[in-house]
């Protein structure tokens, strides 16, 4: 569980920051890793790592999904990385240090949720398009879908030798002829990743929402919108504490079935040596 002392820091962080609303979402910078840890936390997962060592591991509670968040000095390495799953259904996904967690969060969010049917998955390049974004397909069959502002493009690309390949985000200042210009961040789903997971990111990647940013963070991109400055504290802190109860009814309210040990084998007397 999240423990007062935890929450007490992240409110006096943020007690008196300025800041503005931002959007579109995937413009507006990493923001605090928290939002993503601390919900995960709420919801019953449990950090079997080291506290004071830097890399993060947090493991769900029936131990099918775990996160590692690593930082590095490098923005452009991958610091969030989810596996899921066993054997050959076993997927990943991996983002870069920029990525905004709002989301990353999309993702993990919706591992605290029972896992739909299939019919009720969505579809991820239908979400994108119908929020304006544009479609095309190569003479193979890959995929590749641009934002309005041309900042954003998501892509499948097709091998001749491995055929169809997972889904990849890049985020530039442009992309241009020659591929993305001013690289911001990246993200990487397997092909393996669920459809209802994809069509989070999907959500996540094109809400056109505004997310909070504090002064002195915020990138002077074109392409970003930003509203007016003000002491955007007390909304933060809000909206986590909100986030964080949200989590808490996803906790199981059993511990998961710990596997069962096995029988104890009863001692057999070794036959009494002869004289």
């Amino acid at each position: 569980m999240i423990t007062w002392r935890q929450l007490d820091a992240f409110a006096n962080e943020y007690a008196s920051k300025l800041g503005s609303p931002v959007s579109p979402r995937y413009l507006a910078g990493p923001g605090d890793p928290r939002h993503v840890t601390h919900a995960l936390c709420a919801a019953g997962w449990s950090t079997p790592c080291d506290p004071l060592h830097p890399v993060i591991r947090m493991q769900s509670p029936d131990q099918q999904h775990e996160l590692v968040f690593k930082p590095s000095a490098q923005y452009a390495r991958n610091w969030w990385t989810v596996h899921s799953g066993f054997g050959p259904s076993n997927w990943y996904a991996a983002f870069s240090g920029s990525t905004p967690v709002e989301i990353v969060a999309g993702l993990t969010d919706t591992l605290l949720l029972p896992e739909p049917e299939e019919t009720a998955r969505e579809n991820f390049t239908a979400i994108l398009t119908t929020r304006g974004w544009e479609h095309t397909t190569d003479e193979l069959g890959g995929h590749q879908i641009m934002s309005p502002d041309r900042t954003a493009m998501v892509e499948q690309r097709i091998s001749p030798s491995m055929g169809r390949c997972g889904w990849e985000i890049e985020v530039a200042r442009h992309h241009g002829p020659h591929g993305p210009e001013g690289l911001l961040w990246r993200a990487s789903l397997d092909i393996r990743t669920p459809g209802h997971v994809l069509g989070a990111v999907a959500t996540a990647l094109s809400d056109p929402a505004p997310v909070p940013r504090p002064r002195f963070t915020i990138d002077e991109s074109p392409h970003l919108t930003v509203g007016r400055e003000n002491v955007i504290g007390e909304q933060i802190v809000t909206a986590h504490q909100q986030r964080l109860a949200e989590a808490r009814q996803h906790r199981p309210t059993t511990p998961p079935a710990a596997a069962r040990p096995a029988p104890n084998t009863p001692v057999v007397a070794s036959p009494a040596r002869s004289r």
